[in-house]
């Protein structure tokens, strides 16, 4: 059953960040713990939500003994409201302008879905501020059928129309638009859907149809774990796989769920995450490279 409550409950209250030459978004920042050594945590979050969305249940939990560090989107939430076109390496820049203005050198980027498109961008990028990546319910390339082709097209076109109307009707569209894609979970969802900027949040949609990491993805040199969410109806499992055994993961963690698990408050999220992320660590002892795979199959 999907929770009511908000996920923004708790959490810390998120400051106003400019990114120079691009524009401000809200940063939700647990702050350093004392004595900390370990590499802080920027979350990435998926298409369609924001980062409380993604990630408000389990902040807490990943907060215990390291910085945790999540922000809005590129044109999703109280993100950077584009003004051009949305890209993914817009949204890979404005990640690393985020931990520029924080002073922030290295981190473990980790991404959930779009996020883990953006994250292998970052990981290509700028591996040197990177201390490990941990990718979740993505993909190396999220078209591969006459299907998907199709509808990455409507997405493309859809920001086109949307983009040509006057606002109050641009709202109304998208209003109806929101509301039957959320109609099967709580009101805070499509509050939270509202909340972005509905051209920018197409053309985010229409940029993952573009999206193609297969001739890199298995060069990236930064360690990398990976969430596996084996009922996912989003990012078909076979396309998480075929990334993971690209990329030779250091770490695969499966979860029996769909792509909503994020938002559902459930405990094994931020558990895949801690799991993945203590591979992560582990990684960087080169007397213990390598965890094995394991499934959580717990309820």
């Amino acid at each position: 059953m999907t929770p009511a409550a908000h996920p923004r409950r708790g959490l810390p209250s998120p400051t106003r960040i400019a990114l120079p030459e691009r524009g401000a978004t809200s940063v939700w920042d647990s702050g350093p713990p004392t004595e900390s050594t370990r590499a802080p945590l920027l979350l990435l979050h998926g298409w369609n939500i924001d980062a409380p969305a993604n990630f408000g249940y389990a902040f807490d939990a990943l907060s215990v003994d390291r910085r945790v560090v999540m922000f809005d989107q590129h044109g999703h939430g109280e993100g950077v409201r584009p003004t051009s076109r949305f890209t993914l390496d817009d949204a890979a820049a404005d990640a690393i302008a985020v931990l520029d203005q924080l002073d922030i050198h290295r981190a473990v980027i980790v991404g959930y879905s779009m996020g883990g498109a953006i994250a292998q961008l970052v990981a290509r990028r700028a591996p040197h501020r990177c201390a490990g990546a941990i990718l979740m319910a993505t993909a190396d390339r999220f078209c591969d059928s006459r299907r998907d082709q199709r509808q990455f097209a409507v997405f493309h076109r859809g920001a086109r129309v949307l983009d040509a109307l006057p606002a109050p009707a641009r709202d109304r569209a998208f209003d109806r638009i929101a509301g039957a894609a959320c109609k099967k979970y709580p009101d805070w969802v499509l509050e939270t859907v509202k909340q972005a900027d509905p051209v920018a949040l197409l053309d985010a949609a229409a940029s993952l149809g573009t999206f193609d990491s297969t001739e890199w993805s298995g060069a990236l040199t930064p360690p990398v774990a990976f969430v596996y969410t084996s009922r996912d109806s989003v990012v078909p499992p076979r396309r998480q796989i075929r990334l993971a055994n690209a990329l030779g993961v250091v770490h695969m963690h499966s979860v029996d769920a769909d792509h909503d698990l994020p938002i559902r408050d459930d405990p094994r999220f931020a558990r895949a995450i801690l799991k993945t992320v203590a591979a992560i660590d582990q990684s960087h002892d080169a007397t213990s490279p390598w965890l094995p795979s394991t499934v959580d199959a717990a309820h």
